[in-house]
């Protein structure tokens, strides 16, 4: 019932809703990750205490200073209302503004990021086509074969043998989105090589490249299209790990290293960045996937 009322709201109303339902989400991931880290074990616990060198006076004044993030509603809240000043509050590990520090290292995390998804829809986008054009077992299996390879190791281990080998941490990111793409990618091409016009085109004999490319191309484009917002979400996801292991100034190594330094401020922050990012994909992957349906009606 919910459902068929809100097909039948207008344009502007349907979209006033993604919003609000965008902006709850947000909120609630939000809260969420910061609960999750404030009563992880350790939180309120700095290395500096373990210094035998330290006072107790000394001691009593660091254990004040963590203590003033324990209040978690209070915290939540300021930050949020922070968060409509433009002010994602001060970092506890830097002591610098954490939109200063998202600000510094956000180009390096897209860069490598769009780097990443780059390469590994250009590879996944031409063994699909190959596999579903050629239809060779060999071609199909060896491509499986790496597709399944990259899907069965953790992108920490990839991220590892990338730094070992050299390689950028766009790779490394690549190697991630690869295996996730490709499948979706064969399948889609393969289904579209069958469908009746596509059969009618080849025996009214247009050439096997124009019957891609006219035919199969426009078929399959809304279905990998749709995918493509996802893959954002998971790479994006995929460069903490990443950027943390091969050290690269990004959204990564600062969320690790807020995360070992237990920063409430810059973690809220950078899960609000991630699930904004997931939020994005899955609405363009949404439209992406109802403008076939919006075009038939």
């Amino acid at each position: 019932m919910s459902e068929t009322m809100l097909s039948r709201r207008s344009p502007p109303a349907r979209a006033a809703w993604a919003i609000c339902r965008a902006l709850l989400i947000l909120a609630v991931s939000g809260l969420v990750g910061a609960t999750l880290i404030r009563f992880a074990p350790g939180f309120g616990i700095s290395e500096q205490e373990l210094d035998p060198r330290l006072s107790a006076g000394s001691l009593e004044a660091l254990r004040r200073e963590h203590s003033t993030g324990q209040d978690l509603p209070a915290f939540y809240i300021g930050y949020l209302g922070g968060l409509v000043r433009g002010d994602a509050g001060q970092s506890t590990l830097y002591g610098q503004p954490v939109s200063a520090l998202v600000r510094e290292r956000l180009p390096l995390t897209l860069r490598t990021v769009g780097v990443g998804l780059a390469l590994g829809w250009s590879l996944a986008l031409s063994l699909g086509a190959a596999s579903a054009l050629m239809r060779r077992t060999g071609v199909l299996l060896g491509s499986l074969a790496i597709s399944g390879t990259l899907l069965s190791v953790p992108s920490a281990v990839i991220a590892t043998v990338c730094l070992v080998a050299g390689f950028p941490p766009g790779a490394a990111i690549a190697a991630v989105v690869f295996p996730r793409v490709f499948p979706h990618v064969y399948e889609q091409l393969r289904a579209a090589l069958v469908r009746p016009h596509v059969l009618m085109a080849r025996a009214g004999g247009l050439s096997r490249t124009r019957v891609f490319a006219l035919h199969v191309v426009p078929t399959a484009l809304a279905p990998i299209a749709a995918l493509a917002g996802v893959s954002m979400a998971l790479a994006f996801g995929a460069s903490i790990p990443i950027e943390a292991l091969a050290d690269s100034a990004g959204i990564g190594q600062l969320a690790w290293r807020a995360a070992l330094g237990r920063d409430l401020p810059i973690l809220v922050t950078v899960t609000l960045l991630l699930t904004a990012v997931t939020v994005m994909a899955n609405l363009l992957a949404d439209v992406a996937a109802a403008r076939p349906a919006g075009r038939a009606s």
